[in-house]
């Protein structure tokens, strides 16, 4: 796609797997499950940050990649696993050599399939806490194992073949959850630290952040809707992740401004009042104090992320 280019519907930040496939030239109807032999380069298309409506279950092969996932840094490598839910933030560095395969899963394909009891759900609930581990030689043979027979049996017409696809996935999330717990026997530092007071406090700081950064600003309100006090939130928030709150709030504001400008339709003044700014002044001096940039040359740089296709694209070819 030309760099030039971008979707002319209304502000995307975030894409479905078909929008995604869509803003890649895809031509045929979008699949709701995917299997991507990636390599560096496909990373490398997602330098700006971004959200996906879809789950991705990833495993290294050679090479390495950073990537922030819900603006925690992770490093991919060989038998690195790792797993990135619905509208996570994801971002990857430049320059990568990292080789793998991706399932790429819609949201819609794990209702259809029933693949949402309880169980799967505390699973996948967990795996969010962990979302990238080392694993050994033998784990990742027998997790591309099971690739390999998704990736046989992905495409065939029959009967039945959404229930196998769905039914194999399902195997997968089952092997993947024995593995989660062989790590964490072995790393049980791992597991104190994502069941702490603090960390479960943190990670509900964040899912409010999340819900509510586009209208509320100020470390009063989140206090409030965890019944803490600011004071109380700013201490934890600091010592869990070095950041306070307010750096918090920032990050999730301008990650949206970024994306709005690039990739939405939306005037400056528009993008201002969509993030509860007062005015287009106010949201412009915001947003430079934070990126040293003004949104107007932001919206304009031609940065490197850009080519290709603007940071957000799936190689065609592997649509099928």
């Amino acid at each position: 796609m030309d760099s030039k280019q971008q979707p002319n519907t209304a502000p995307i930040a975030s894409f479905s797997l078909g929008e995604l496939i869509s803003i890649a030239g895809g031509s045929r109807p979008a699949p709701d499950f995917l299997i991507v032999h990636s390599d560096a380069s496909q990373l490398d298309a997602f330098r700006f940050p971004c959200r996906i409506n879809a789950f991705f279950i990833g495993l290294g092969h050679e090479g390495e990649t950073e990537i922030s996932i819900n603006l925690n840094q992770y490093t991919l490598r060989r038998n690195t696993l790792f797993l990135i839910g619905p509208q996570s933030i994801i971002r990857t560095g430049h320059g990568g050599t990292l080789k793998g395969d991706v399932i790429v899963v819609s949201p819609q394909f794990m209702q259809r399939m029933n693949i949402g009891s309880k169980q799967i759900m505390s699973l996948i609930l967990q795996l969010s806490a962990h979302p990238c581990i080392e694993i050994s030689d033998e784990e990742s043979r027998q997790l591309r194992d099971f690739i390999r027979l998704m990736d046989a049996e992905r495409g065939v017409s029959g009967e039945f073949s959404d229930q196998l696809l769905g039914n194999l996935l399902l195997a997968t999330l089952y092997k993947i959850g024995n593995t989660l717990q062989s790590y964490l026997e072995a790393h049980p530092a791992a597991q104190e630290r994502s069941n702490s007071r603090a960390d479960i406090y943190f990670r509900k700081f964040l899912q409010t952040l999340s819900e509510h950064y586009k209208e509320e600003r100020s470390v009063g309100f989140y206090a409030r809707e965890l019944c803490v006090t600011p004071k109380y939130l700013t201490t934890l928030v600091k010592r869990i992740s070095s950041k306070s709150v307010s750096e918090w709030i920032e990050i999730y504001v301008i990650l949206e401004a970024k994306t709005l400008l690039k990739y939405s339709s939306l005037s400056i003044q528009e993008i201002a009042y969509t993030l509860n700014f007062p005015n287009q002044s106010f949201f412009g001096s915001y947003f430079k104090r934070n990126t040293g940039m003004s949104p107007s040359q932001y919206k304009s740089a031609d940065c490197p992320a850009e080519n290709g296709g603007g940071g957000y694209s799936l190689d065609a070819s592997e649509v099928e």
